[in-house]
């Protein structure tokens, strides 16, 4: 169970301590992977890969404060989503209402002591960038296309670097776009968020739901290229075209989402059962359709 290992998050987020609203999704995480060795499946935590639709991982990571999991298959995670939309047997429950209290409560920051903003030094201002951290920022984040976002708006403008990132990132930024521009990677986003006319951020962040949520226009700033990597994409591309809070609570509501959330969800683990059930035959249709061609790894003696 790597959520809550200490070793584990000690090596990805360091110093930064989760929230404690996510304590909750404990549970989940290991009934999850019981039923995943059940079925014969390995487990894979915040960590996408490409495997054939006979999938051998189901991956998963908490997302909005829920718990998502998902084949670690593009076909097969993007399609779960279009059926959770399309699923007609289910109940829709309030996940907007539940977001919007999230922030309300200030309960939707991933990482506790989020540092306090001095609104003279940092006013609010229409439009800001939500941006990934250290290790996806080149990678992910279209350089271009921020630079033409900081041309259009000038001074009315924030962007926002993720709590996980390094110092000669945040140097890279002030040159570019003017230190005047730039937050401390530490501040509340929700923050600046509630006020924002539009919000710019990528398929690997959680604020396009909550600027769904709060009735914001969004936009991402990915490469194209790179959108289908992150573990979001499949909820996060259905959230740029649609830009509907009913989507979410429509497709949420859905075992075939795959998100789960004992503080919504009247039957969590009874949503999980269901959810495998549908994979699993989903999985068991492409069966010897393909053969993976890689060797084997070395037995060791």
């Amino acid at each position: 169970m790597e959520m809550f290992n200490k070793k584990v998050l000690d090596g990805r987020i360091g110093p930064l301590k989760k929230n404690t609203n996510l304590d909750d999704l404990e549970s989940v995480e290991g009934y999850v992977i019981r039923k995943a060795n059940e079925a014969g499946l390995e487990t894979s935590y915040d960590v996408m890969a490409e495997e054939m639709p006979y999938f051998k991982t189901m991956g998963y990571t908490s997302y909005g404060t829920s718990f998502i999991m998902q084949p670690l298959n593009l076909k097969f995670r993007t399609e779960q989503i279009t059926d959770a939309y399309n699923d007609e047997d289910v109940d829709v429950l309030d996940w907007s209402g539940y977001l919007n209290k999230n922030i309300k409560d200030k309960q939707a920051n991933k990482y506790q002591n989020r540092r306090k903003v001095d609104t003279k030094k940092y006013p609010y201002k229409d439009y800001l960038v939500v941006l990934p951290g250290s290790n996806k920022l080149k990678e992910i984040a279209c350089l271009n296309k921020m630079i033409a976002i900081s041309k259009k708006y000038k001074h009315n403008i924030w962007f926002k670097p993720h709590p996980i990132t390094k110092h000669q990132f945040i140097g890279e930024l002030q040159d570019l776009f003017g230190e005047e521009a730039i937050l401390h990677r530490d501040m509340d986003l929700y923050h600046f968020l509630v006020k924002a006319k539009k919000v710019y951020t990528t398929h690997v962040s959680e604020s396009a739901l909550y600027s769904i949520v709060l009735g914001k226009d969004i936009e991402p700033i990915d490469v194209w290229q790179t959108t289908h990597k992150g573990s979001f994409h499949h909820i996060n591309a259905k959230l740029y075209d649609t830009k509907s809070v009913k989507w979410i609570d429509k497709t949420f509501s859905s075992p075939k989402s795959g998100v789960i959330n004992p503080n919504v969800d009247k039957d969590w683990k009874t949503k999980v059962d269901k959810y495998f059930e549908y994979i699993l035959a989903k999985r068991h249709y492409y069966k010897d359709w393909y053969i993976d061609n890689r060797k084997p790894k070395d037995k060791k003696k």
